[in-house]
């Protein structure tokens, strides 16, 4: 088994993938066109899912590919052609639900590694010892196993699979994700990749003709373990996955600089605080300390204001207090910055001096996104292509 535990970050496309790996994933998780739960995420069509192994191995990371999805027959016509291509350019591993896709990816190249989706719900050692018996290298259990149960799980299976857990993201309804909301109430099936988020959707809660609530949901806050990482690292797990694969890249860069710095013992209530301000939904720790109650749902639409938002993403460095950029929301010259760089220990704040725009004219507001702009800043800092600079 391997002494160093991963972080394992979501890639919905090359430039979030790139972001994830830069800012300190040890490995990335995506997609495909077909065969993948996110289907509404943007997925890597055949030479984008080439281009990101190849970008993550050409950083000694690892790349692993969702093929979880739960078949029906009609699922499966497609398989053979689309695993003829993939296994050109192979993933570090493939993240499998359906045991006919794990018999068809071993049929054609037994030495392919399996990791169990959490889609399975393993809870237990006996579980886990199942699919290491049939193939898995490493199981992602299910949301719904607490510390103590953990525990208990990694010193029974004795090494024989990797264990690996979801440390932040959102959290399903029913058990890992194995929800029938969406197909009854829309036809979307969840389990091949259509979820609708039912759960999510705002309901008039009454009783006897009486309304007690116009805002009643039925989401769980979303989990977040920043502070326990510590001991969680301590555990004997093998991999600490954040889930996101619909999420931006601010918040990709955010959570995965944040959990980076936190296995690293660098100022983990700092990235704490960090992560909170970069998300819109309430967190809890989940099943981690026990069974959740009332207090981890978001039972009355809860959402948070944002309290950073995303400024602009480095482009190009030409000097020490010169970048070129892109805009992605309004922000004026006179605001104060926070900088999220790949190669900086610690969060930064920064002044603009000038920001300039497509025609090297002096700008004092940006209002547009997508703008490529030269700024000039009030202090050298070594930026690199993808760094994030906030408003304060």
């Amino acid at each position: 088994m391997n002494n160093k535990i991963e972080l394992l970050a979501p890639a919905a496309d090359l430039t979030r993938g790139m972001m994830a790996i830069n800012f300190g994933a040890d490995a990335i998780y995506f997609g495909g066109k077909e065969f993948s739960l996110r289907m509404r995420a943007s997925n890597f069509d055949l030479l984008e899912m080439n281009k990101m192994i190849d970008y993550a191995h050409s950083m000694n990371k690892k790349a692993y590919l969702v093929t979880n999805v739960v078949c029906r027959n009609h699922t499966l016509l497609n398989f053979n052609k689309f695993f003829t291509e993939i296994i050109k350019n192979p993933p570090d591993a493939f993240l499998c639900t359906d045991p006919a896709i794990i018999q068809k990816i071993l049929a054609v190249n037994p030495k392919s590694v399996i990791h169990i989706s959490t889609q399975q719900s393993v809870t237990n050692s006996k579980a886990a010892l199942f699919w290491a018996r049939n193939g898995a290298k490493r199981i992602v259990t299910a949301r719904e196993v607490s510390k103590d149960e953990l525990k208990l799980m990694i010193k029974n299976v004795q090494n024989k699979i990797e264990i690996e857990i979801f440390i932040h993201g959102a959290v399903c309804i029913s058990y890992s994700g194995r929800c029938m909301l969406s197909s009854n109430f829309c036809l979307r099936d969840a389990n091949n990749g259509g979820c609708a988020q039912s759960c999510r959707w705002i309901n008039e809660l009454s009783k006897d003709k009486q309304v007690l609530s116009k805002l009643f949901s039925m989401s769980p806050k979303d989990i977040c373990l920043i502070k326990y990482i510590e001991d969680i690292c301590q555990m004997g797990f093998s991999a600490l996955k954040i889930e996101g694969r619909m999420k931006s890249e601010h918040y990709i860069a955010t959570v995965v600089n944040a959990y980076r710095k936190a296995i690293d013992k660098i100022d983990v209530s700092t990235y704490e605080k960090d992560i909170q301000n970069a998300a819109n939904r309430e967190t809890s720790v989940g099943w981690f300390l026990n069974e959740p109650t009332e207090n981890e749902m978001l039972y009355h639409d809860v959402q948070k204001n944002i309290k950073q938002l995303f400024a602009m993403i480095v482009k190009e460095k030409i000097n020490d207090t010169t970048y070129v950029v892109v805009s992605k929301n309004y922000f004026k010259l006179t605001d104060t910055f926070t900088v999220l760089g790949q190669k900086l220990k610690h969060l930064q704040q920064i002044k603009l001096l000038e920001i300039k725009n497509e025609n090297q004219e002096l700008m004092g507001i940006v209002n547009t996104p997508m703008r490529e702009l030269t700024i000039k800043i009030n202090k050298p800092i070594d930026l690199q292509p993808l760094d994030i600079l906030r408003i304060h």
